[in-house]
């Protein structure tokens, strides 16, 4: 189904979607912010290639939907190295060592970014140094009591008790995080398996010219002595 509309106008929607103008687009492409503006308002009616790849990579889509041709506008083949993985992620996903099928399961589960996310915030040690500074405060309060008890041993078992529950309030720098990201995995993993029990399958696979040259000269390599 063809989509109304020029090129150009199009590629006036992506940036404001984007929040970019003209100019900044016709800088990030290599091109003059004349000539991008001749495409926008019309006056150019044919899109070179070149400028064509460079607005189809800036803003994610595909060509086809800013040549009007299509009304999906993600794009369904990429370049490898655009999706920044390091050479053995890649791979582990050509020779079969990681499970394509369960990775695409995973990547598509709507709560995965969620877990990505944990996992970026346990490395960073973003959570770990509130929690730190929140188990300081519970030390020095744990301080002021134990010097009340013993400057007033009449209080001495409300002191203790409230010394037992500031205590039980401290937690491991990554306690609370780790736990977090099982509860999470946990639980994509069961919707997983669910899907698989009710014989649902993954997103269609996507193919790329790099991943099957990557293929062919690993076959290449193992039949050489």
């Amino acid at each position: 189904m063809a989509l109304p509309g020029t090129p150009g106008q199009r590629i006036s929607d992506l940036c404001n979607g984007n929040h970019i103008t003209q100019k900044e687009l016709a800088e990030k492409i290599g091109v003059s912010a004349s000539q991008l503006s001749r495409i926008v308002s019309g006056e150019t009616r044919t899109v070179s290639s070149d400028i064509l790849i460079g607005v189809a990579k800036e803003f994610k889509v595909s060509t086809d939907y800013i040549l009007g041709l299509s009304t999906v506008s993600v794009r369904k083949s990429y370049d490898i190295s655009e999706l920044g993985l390091s050479e053995g992620a890649v791979r582990g996903l050509v020779t079969g060592a990681v499970d394509v099928q369960i990775l695409n399961r995973l990547l598509e589960h709507r709560n995965f970014p969620k877990l990505i996310d944990l996992i970026r915030i346990y490395f960073q040690d973003t959570a770990a140094k509130g929690i730190t500074a929140r188990n300081q405060l519970i030390e020095m309060a744990t301080a002021s009591l134990s010097d009340l008890m013993k400057e007033h041993p009449e209080h001495r078992a409300e002191a203790k008790q409230d010394l037992q529950l500031l205590n039980a309030q401290k937690i491991g720098e990554h306690e609370a995080e780790i736990e977090k990201i099982k509860n999470v995995f946990l639980a994509i993993l069961r919707d997983i398996k669910k899907d698989i029990d009710n014989g649902e399958q993954p997103g269609e696979a996507v193919t790329a010219a790099m991943f099957q040259a990557m293929r062919d000269a690993l076959a290449e390599q193992k039949q050489k002595p």
